[in-house]
């Protein structure tokens, strides 16, 4: 099947779509925006030494978005939004397993497992006010564990820069799917 009918078909007016399907296409864009994230940061001259260093910024990014998701959600039950939010944590799991993989990351490089690790986040994350947006402290608590993966070059400036230049833009382009697919 060619790209281009996979993307036809599911923009099919009026076509009525599984909650796992919105949820699988919402996590790759997730994905997507974390590898841009990621990429923007490295451009920008923060140092990432390693593979397992990215695949654990990817992770953070990840779980900062799955936050972000929880409160933009409209119009959805708390049993229905939970069981949308675990089918995303499922896809990103199987996501960063099989870039795992793909870079020959051995396990023992992976502290704690995304599932664990979106968990502990979620709980740090949703205990601060979300008002249309993350907090500022939201946003500080995600530079901060992006700092523990970067580099020693310019680390101290990373917290400030992922507050100022990252988060907006992660916002921005997240806000689009979740319009699209989930808010509509």
């Amino acid at each position: 099947m060619s790209i281009q009918r996979i993307h036809s078909g599911w923009n099919q007016k009026g076509k009525k779509r599984q909650i796992g399907q919105i949820a699988s296409a919402l996590a790759v864009s997730i994905w997507k925006i974390s590898k841009k994230t990621l990429l923007n940061l490295e451009n920008e001259g923060f140092d990432t030494d390693t593979w397992t260093d990215r695949i654990e910024i990817l992770r953070e990014i990840s779980c900062f978005q799955v936050y972000v998701t929880i409160n933009e959600i409209t119009g959805f039950d708390d049993e229905r939004k939970i069981d949308f939010i675990t089918d995303i944590a499922k896809k990103l799991n199987e996501t960063i397993n099989i870039n795992q993989v793909d870079l020959k990351i051995p396990k023992e490089n992976i502290k704690v497992k995304f599932i664990n690790l979106l968990n502990e986040r979620m709980d740090e994350y949703t205990a601060l006010e979300y008002k249309d947006e993350p907090s500022y402290k939201a946003s500080i608590i995600l530079g901060n564990h992006l700092m523990q993966h970067m580099g020693e070059l310019d680390n101290n400036w990373i917290r400030m820069y992922v507050i100022d230049q990252e988060v907006p833009k992660i916002l921005q382009s997240l806000r689009r799917p979740i319009k699209s697919l989930v808010n509509k």
